[in-house]
């Protein structure tokens, strides 16, 4: 999956494979994300300088994006002080993510407010954003965007519950970070010429798991590898103080994975240049609205994860041949055709003047559409079933014509939806 991104890559610095085997490993891998979301999420990605990492255009909209990480540190009070996670109490973890997290996201953050990109010609008046991911410790990628998110904003969020059994969440003003005698101030939205920055969009999926996960999605080692994911991810009740529990076997997900599930976008209420509603593709937005932050996601939200790999090579093709099954249970629904569009969005659509639809499909998950037709000349009956190409566009990947009947058109395009959900494959690269 690697080396399928790096094949339309552009590398205007040509020092990306030199940083990525050895001294940038971390930011290089992060970068390589980035452009795996933009390029196939619908962006317009433009021909590529060395500053800023990526300016991408959508529905009209263009925006520079500067590419950032958080790295060990290898002297200071940090480095001096810091524990591991894992090492840390309860009560440890929650200073450590009220202050020392958010010193760490400063120091990256501040460089680039400092870098001033925003008076490139390139990037002149439009939004400019920072994307960060943090690598400092080993555990890092477990925690979401909370400590970011109380730096960003400086706001600190305290929640209880009411008679009625409703959750109450108050907001107040934080001051400072400190760590030992390091202290920093808090509200990076509000820093002298923070106005320029937009946003900053935040990940901790950037990884080789997510490639991995993407990989067998495309059919990359379904038959030889053995995945399974689990981790928390939002949940949309607003009286929820806790978030939801997920495991699920990449043999048979519940949802098909996109590149920008994951993604959190903070946006600057003091921006210059605001960036739209919903411009990052499946990203969760969150704004500062009627003095508190808001949330809007796109669709199925995870917070962190984890993905275990199991390399069983040949043995899991000689189980599948000894113990043959007819799979998971396996709903293929009847929908409408305004549901039908709105699933299918904005994928490259072929009128057939000769053919007359006369049903729409989907599975469960959504991971496959279809619908069943009548040839208006011949007068006999098809069916035609769609799935996501490496850009996340709905094309055909099965079509058949000259069936008799209506129901054996029916019939016909259900069975083959089974038989294609039967194996990993969710994504169907077309040349």
């Amino acid at each position: 999956m690697l080396d399928a991104v790096f094949e339309t890559f552009d590398d205007p610095d040509a020092n990306f494979l030199q940083q990525f085997q050895t001294t940038g490993f971390d930011s290089r891998f992060f970068e390589l994300y980035l452009f795996a979301y933009f390029s196939r999420s619908g962006f317009e990605v433009k021909p590529r300088s060395p500053k800023p990492d990526f300016i991408v255009s959508r529905q009209g909209t263009s925006v520079a994006i500067e590419a950032t990480t958080v790295n060990p540190s290898t002297s200071g009070i940090l480095a001096k002080f810091g524990k591991q996670i894992s090492e840390l109490s309860t009560a440890e973890l929650r200073e450590y993510e009220e202050n020392e997290l958010p010193i760490r996201f400063g120091s990256p953050l501040v460089s680039k407010l400092k870098a001033k990109y925003w008076e490139l010609e390139q990037c002149r008046d439009m939004p400019f954003v920072i994307a960060i991911q943090a690598f400092h410790d080993e555990e890092s990628l477990a925690l979401g965007d909370h400590a970011l998110s109380a730096y960003l904003f400086g706001l600190k969020h305290t929640w209880n519950w009411t008679e009625e059994g409703r959750l109450n969440v108050e907001s107040s003003r934080i001051t400072t970070h400190a760590v030992a005698s390091k202290e920093i101030p808090s509200g990076f939205f509000s820093l002298p010429h923070a106005e320029h920055i937009s946003a900053v969009v935040f990940t901790n999926s950037g990884t080789h798991a997510k490639f991995g996960r993407m990989g067998y999605q495309h059919g990359i080692g379904c038959e030889v590898f053995e995945i399974g994911r689990m981790g928390s991810c939002l949940n949309p009740d607003p009286d929820a103080m806790d978030s939801t529990f997920f495991q699920y076997n990449l043999d048979d997900p519940p949802l098909v994975e996109t590149w920008g599930q994951g993604l959190v976008a903070l946006h600057n209420p003091n921006a210059r240049h605001p960036v739209p509603r919903g411009f990052f593709v499946d990203a969760l937005d969150v704004r500062h609205e009627e003095n508190r932050l808001k949330h809007f996601p796109a669709g199925w939200h995870p917070f962190s994860s984890k993905t275990v790999f199991v390399d069983l090579g040949d043995a899991k093709r000689e189980i599948a041949k000894l113990m043959p099954k007819l799979g998971p249970s396996r709903l293929i629904l009847a929908i409408t055709r305004d549901e039908f569009w709105k699933i299918f969005r904005n994928s490259p659509h072929k009128s057939f003047p000769t053919s007359e639809e006369d049903g729409w499909f989907s599975d469960e998950t959504q991971a496959l559409i279809g619908t069943v037709f009548r040839d208006t000349i011949d007068n006999d009956w098809g069916f035609v079933i769609l799935g996501r190409d490496e850009y996340f566009l709905f094309r055909a990947i099965v079509y058949e014509t000259e069936l008799k009947s209506r129901d054996i058109a029916k019939t016909s395009l259900q069975l083959k939806m089974v038989e294609i959900l039967s194996k990993p494959q969710r994504i169907f690269p077309q040349s």
